[in-house]
């Protein structure tokens, strides 16, 4: 059985979920690859970057870009999307110039394709109308079944791109119409997702499969914190609280909450902030330690145990990776209750769920997980995280599902 993931790219949340998804299929003997638009992970074998032009080409079209003339599909939707105003995460075009995609030579020898994140990469007009391939479409947003956002609360900010939005929505419609509904299986890693997709116009009709993400446990994984935080020259005398942060202009990922938990003088005095991701020095603030991007996942999960409490203020989210991650080596997770948090954490168990989607609701939640600190086991919360959500065990669910829809 050769099967080949296609996702925008192997980085990111999504991209990382497919590679771990593709090694853990790996590790039972199927015959996974990737083919992505952009790669980051340049050592990985099984992984292949979907052809660009060649180099002449690209330095012609990006001269014409630099003086405003689009040249490809590409092109023209970015200029678009650099003049989009209003609030949301990403906009993404159903349309796109990759139409040679089901010519690819990873697409023609697979028997199954397991499509993931594939927004401005798959051209919907023409891929489900070509492929003639059993697919299955795991989700990693909203972005499959909507128009051009990529979780609900973003449509309803942005009633003014509601034509454009409707655009790719028709796009979308109109390219999956071509499938019979046997031919997809849809699967999602959370509750949530899954209602979601299997209720939608566009999604609705094919068979729709629960499969949680899986986590490489030979990677996270139980550690005493004590000598990392020393190591980390992290406080003794205060909780220390970790957060991913790649920007602050995020609704959804609820960092206007972390702005304010940071200028309250009662939860500086008791909290230690640190922060992972790649931000712009000017959207620093101050009561954070900023750790930088942290490429070396070994790193990542000493940084995980070093934490006494990881801190997710989403407003909607999927499965987030960082939860599990978070989860795997034993550290708590406060956030709200919402989304995937809502399948892993139990209150009191493995963290805190807010009962509001508030400051107030957020602030509440981690002054409970701080003040019962003592009484989370590390060690189970990793034990009951690394049973249920390895890559073991989410490899044969899709295997199942690979038996059941091949042709």
């Amino acid at each position: 059985m050769k099967v080949l993931h296609i996702c925008y790219s192997d980085g990111g949340g999504a991209g990382t979920a497919a590679v771990r998804l593709h090694k853990g299929l790996l590790q039972i003997g199927i015959e996974s690859k990737m083919l992505v638009l952009n790669k980051k992970n340049r050592d990985e074998n099984d992984i292949y970057e979907f052809p660009k032009k060649n180099i002449i080409f690209l330095l012609f079209i990006r001269v014409l870009k630099k003086i405003g003339f689009p040249q490809t599909l590409e092109h023209k939707n970015d200029n678009d999307y650099r003049n989009f105003s209003g609030h949301f995460e990403f906009f993404s075009f159903a349309k796109t110039s990759f139409s040679d995609l089901v010519n690819h030579h990873l697409v023609r020898d697979s028997d199954i394709i397991n499509l993931h994140w594939v927004p401005n990469f798959v051209d919907y007009s023409s891929f489900f109308k070509t492929l003639k391939k059993p697919i299955v479409w795991t989700q990693h947003d909203m972005n499959a079944f909507q128009g051009g956002f990529h979780y609900k609360e973003d449509n309803l900010r942005n009633e003014h791109l509601k034509e454009i939005d409707h655009e790719q929505y028709e796009c979308k419609r109109t390219g999956l119409s071509y499938l019979e509904d046997k031919d997809m299986v849809v699967v999602s890693p959370s509750k949530w997702m899954y209602n979601e997709a299997s209720c939608s116009e566009n999604l609705g009709r094919f068979k729709h499969v629960l499969i949680p993400n899986g986590i490489d446990q030979s990677i996270f994984k139980y550690t005493e914190n004590h000598s990392i935080k020393q190591k980390m020259g992290l406080s003794e005398g205060k909780i220390t609280v970790l957060f991913v942060s790649e920007t602050v202009k995020s609704i959804r990922k609820g960092f206007n909450f972390i702005i304010e938990l940071v200028n309250d003088p009662e939860i500086t005095s008791k909290f230690e902030f640190i922060a992972v991701g790649n931000i712009n020095m000017n959207q620093k603030l101050a009561n954070i330690k900023y750790l930088g991007s942290i490429n070396s996942q070994h790193d990542i999960s000493a940084i995980y145990s070093a934490a006494d409490i990881y801190l997710l203020p989403s407003r909607e989210d999927n499965l987030p990776n960082v939860m599990l991650e978070s989860l795997a080596v034993g550290t708590p997770v406060v956030g709200f209750n919402i989304g995937g948090l809502k399948d892993l954490i139990r209150n009191g168990v493995n963290g805190v769920l807010a009962t509001e989607i508030s400051l107030k609701g957020l602030r509440d939640a981690l002054l409970s997980c701080a003040y019962n600190l003592k009484s989370f086991d590390r060690r189970q919360i990793s034990k009951d995280i690394g049973k249920k959500y390895n890559l073991i065990v989410q490899a044969n669910a899709y295997k199942a599902i690979y038996k059941e829809i091949i042709w």
